[in-house]
């Protein structure tokens, strides 16, 4: 794991203090910074600032813009500031991530209390000023975001105050929680309190900032690393399982997910990390001693997958566990940090799923989604022996690949015991890619209108392919929903959401299309994905990024309203996953000697297909938790 031993430099200076008076001066005279920009490890822009000394007060002017694959994103911000770094006007106007909008005026923040105008990540620059702000106001334990009111927290590691990032130049790391979901790392010079680099997430993806003072080479690297520094366990509240060797579950109904019919007055042994026993309480005996918990009325399932994520933060972690996810495939993040996150979270460092990852490669350009990409075929299985020595278990093809280089990914993929999903490459078709050897496919990319001859013929393709299908309607739903409808009156589980993650998403909507539009899309995309899984293609459900966690329960709640039973759709996010990444003989049901992944839920899902939200205990590989110190470890809300 990348953390802060690897920015000291031999013969460290500790960092004296700096007084008030001397970086004020030094800040009120006019300065510039330019910042590259990367999303997914991937420089993709630039954030320049100027900052003017006028009078009594100072004005920021930023302009942040970068290309995410191919699509502008920009805004513009202005902030002025008193000579404490009180702010005394805010306008900041345009995109943060392609799906957000930001569009915030603040004439002048309140007064009296700990406040700072700021509306999420961007400008970086700004989130400097707000680290100089609590320093010149004593430190408060909250600073009042403005407009939104949120409580942002800042903490300045001490053991950093010796980081030294170019020419034996000290740096100073804060941390900073409340700006975004989750925890951002500021790298700032110890002397001017100018940002050296950042991470934090764009849109929940990781995405880092790095001064552009640098020498070339060093930029990218000094965003690796603080995104490492970012990491830190130590910045997520540890939870404790309240079991982790040997515990019954008992008196609740049992869906094992095997497709056979709930066993009420059910009892499930665990013993280090296994199932020991499930069945009938008749047929089960509790040996003595074994601490027992009583889930009468509730109901015990598999833990749950979500076959579509991109994590890029700790937080996802306990709440995946809160929402009753296990198991999820990363299907995108950067190399190093999605491989520590995996280990973090196998160790128990912090609660969190077993993490399978697919390893994100595109073709070479601005355009490219990620930092690796292949120009040729060499180059792509190069790609995919770094993927399988990391540990991943299968590829993803992004949109940029060629053809040559698209057939030997997917041939070194299966050579090495990998599997492929993806995107549809430009200029290929879904036909064309299962034919040369994807596995599974990403997102609903069927073509044909319902009952269509042209669907059925698709399908039947796919089904003799034995084709995956990762339709990610739940993250469809919410990019699609009209603008007058509330996102929470279809998920529910938003209000779970730390405010500042709630707002982002609710920002997310199809624009000017109706509610009545917005229905039928639904209920088309609905109608596809029954008749694939009435053709018998497998469906596995996935979120691609929604509310965290908590789309895991659209994604099946979508299924029933879809058609299906409600046992094939809380399989399709339990047993089927596990076939598909060939794992059914250690998980995805509840049987003697597999896994020990299970979620007790209050309520009978086969019944009332919502009550899958309703988890109370998640047990993760024979650890069993309560969901409500996770959703708190999370950020979000019991």
């Amino acid at each position: 794991m990348l953390n802060a031993e690897m920015l000291k430099q031999p013969g460290a200076i500790a960092l004296l203090p700096l007084a008030f008076s001397i970086w004020h001066l030094a800040f009120a005279q006019a300065s510039t910074s330019t910042l590259a920009l990367f999303l997914l490890g991937h420089r993709i822009g630039e954030e320049r600032c100027s900052t003017e000394g006028r009078g009594d007060a100072s004005a920021m002017s930023c302009h942040f813009e970068y290309l995410d694959r191919g699509a502008k994103v920009a805004l513009e911000t202005t902030l002025r500031f008193a000579r404490d770094f009180s702010p005394l006007s805010f306008e900041s106007h345009g995109r943060s991530y392609r799906y957000f909008a930001v569009d915030t005026s603040v004439p002048a923040p309140a007064k009296g209390t700990a406040t700072f105008a700021i509306d999420g990540m961007a400008p970086i620059a700004a989130q400097a000023l707000l680290v100089r702000y609590w320093l010149a106001h004593g430190r408060p334990d909250t600073i009042a975001a403005a407009p939104s009111g949120d409580p942002i927290r800042i903490r300045e590691i001490p053991e950093a105050a010796d980081l030294k990032y170019l020419h034996n130049h000290p740096a100073r790391r804060f941390v900073i929680d409340g700006v975004i979901w989750g925890r951002e790392v500021l790298l700032l010079d110890a002397e001017d309190l100018a940002v050296i680099a950042a991470a934090t997430t764009a849109g929940v993806l990781d995405f880092e900032a790095a001064s552009t003072e640098l020498p070339e080479p060093r930029v990218a690297s000094l965003a690796r690393i603080v995104r490492g520094l970012a990491l830190d366990p130590s910045n997520v509240p540890g939870v404790l399982p309240r079991q982790a060797s040997r515990f019954a579950l008992t008196g609740g109904r049992l869906i094992d997910a095997t497709g056979g019919p709930p066993i009420e007055d059910a009892v499930v042994l665990v013993r280090d990390g296994g199932i020991d026993a499930a069945g009938a309480a008749s047929a089960v005996r509790v040996p003595r001693g074994v601490p027992v918990i009583d889930v009468t009325g509730k109901t015990v399932l598999p833990g749950l997958w979500d076959m579509h994520a991109h994590v890029g933060q700790l937080e996802w972690g306990p709440v995946y566990l809160a929402s009753g996810v296990t198991s999820a495939r990363d299907m995108g993040s950067e190399l190093e940090a999605v491989t520590t996150l995996r280990d973090v979270w196998h160790d128990g460092r912090v609660p969190g799923p077993r993490l399978l990852l697919a390893g994100l490669v595109d073709g070479p350009g601005p355009n490219a989604f990620g930092a690796i990409t292949a120009a040729n075929a060499d180059e792509g299985r190069a790609i995919v022996r770094r993927y399988k020595t990391a540990g991943f278990q299968q590829m993803k093809i992004y949109s940029l690949l060629d053809r040559p280089t698209v057939a030997a990914v997917v041939d070194a993929a299966h050579a090495a015991g990998m599997t492929v999903t993806g995107h549809i490459p430009n200029g290929l078709t879904l036909r064309e890619v299962v034919e040369m050897g994807f596995d599974s496919v990403a997102h609903l990319v069927v073509r044909g209108a319902p009952g269509s001859d042209e669907l059925k013929e698709t399908i039947a393709f796919l089904k003799s392919h034995g084709t995956v299908m990762d339709p990610t309607i739940s993250w469809n739903e919410l990019l699609g929903r009209s603008a007058a409808t509330p996102i929470a009156s279809f998920q529910p589980g938003i209000e779970h959401a730390a405010p500042v993650l709630r707002r982002l998403i609710e920002g997310a909507n199809g624009g000017s299309v109706t509610p009545e539009q917005a229905r039928e899309r639904l209920d088309r995309s609905l109608q596809i994905i029954k008749a694939l899984h009435d053709a018998g293609v497998p469906i596995v459900a996935g979120t691609d990024k929604g509310v965290p966690g908590v789309s895991v329960a659209r994604e099946i709640e979508l299924y029933v309203q879809a058609g299906f039973p409600p046992i094939d759709a809380i399989r399709a996010a339990t047993a089927v996953p596990a076939r598909a990444m060939g794992l059914a003989g250690d998980s995805g049901t509840i049987a003697a000697g597999l896994r020990a992944d299970l979620i007790v839920v209050d309520g009978n899902p086969l019944e009332r297909i919502s009550d899958i939200r309703n988890v109370v205990l998640v047990c993760a590989n024979g650890r069993l938790y309560d969901t409500a110190p996770l959703w708190k470890a999370g950020g979000f809300r019991p």
